[in-house]
């Protein structure tokens, strides 16, 4: 039998199973037994690493949590315009401009939290709120960008529940516009980065 300290990335490795049964089958399906089985390991293995449903729905929030920040980071990085750096970074983050991607699968865990026990998304509540915070003191009219930041959850709940969230021609106006919004009480001076970041497309 394989050690379950065998390969660094085991952790990541059983996670990614885990996403793989919540999008593919739904949260009812998402058992230890099915994640051991998906993942190619044995029950013990996957204990090893996750002694309950509920610590394995934690570990799928905290990941995505981890990873949303990251995005939020390096497309800050990218961005030469503080007003409203963070909220742009934020909708890029949130809502990309050709849709959901693959990174999108790591909300499965906010799904499976949501619908197993609610209090295992409170880490990411607290998260949220954070980032409100910050968006709230990002050098914008806080309206504006409490607008935008609420339109790119939007957009993303959309593209997560499959509620006929925009695509093509009509997803890419709508956040040009979110990032018109975005771009600082004088849109002449920041639209080229708007337009610039519009096309980026997160």
């Amino acid at each position: 039998m394989e050690s379950p300290l065998s390969r660094p990335d085991r952790r990541d490795h059983l996670l990614d199973a885990a996403e793989r049964i919540v999008r593919r089958d739904g949260v009812a399906r998402l058992t230890l037994e099915a994640v051991a089985v998906e993942a190619g390991t044995s029950k013990g293995g996957l204990l090893y690493h996750f002694a309950s449903r509920d610590a394995l729905i934690t570990a799928m929030v905290e990941r995505h949590a981890t990873a949303f920040g990251a995005s939020l980071e390096a497309s800050m990085a990218a961005d030469p315009v503080p007003p409203g750096r963070w909220t742009r970074a934020y909708l890029r983050a949130s809502a990309p401009s050709d849709g959901p991607g693959d990174g999108d699968a790591a909300a499965a865990g906010l799904l499976a939290a949501m619908a197993s026990h609610p209090a295992l998304a409170d880490p990411l509540r607290e998260q949220y709120a954070a980032w409100r915070e910050q968006i709230a003191d990002d050098g914008l009219p806080v309206a504006d960008a409490m607008i935008v930041a609420l339109a790119a959850d939007g957009l993303w709940m959309a593209d997560l529940l499959g509620f006929a969230a925009p695509t093509g021609e009509r997803r890419a106006r709508i956040i040009g516009r979110l990032l018109e919004m975005a771009s600082g009480p004088d849109p002449t001076t920041h639209s080229g980065t708007s337009a610039e970041a519009a096309t980026a497309g997160a």
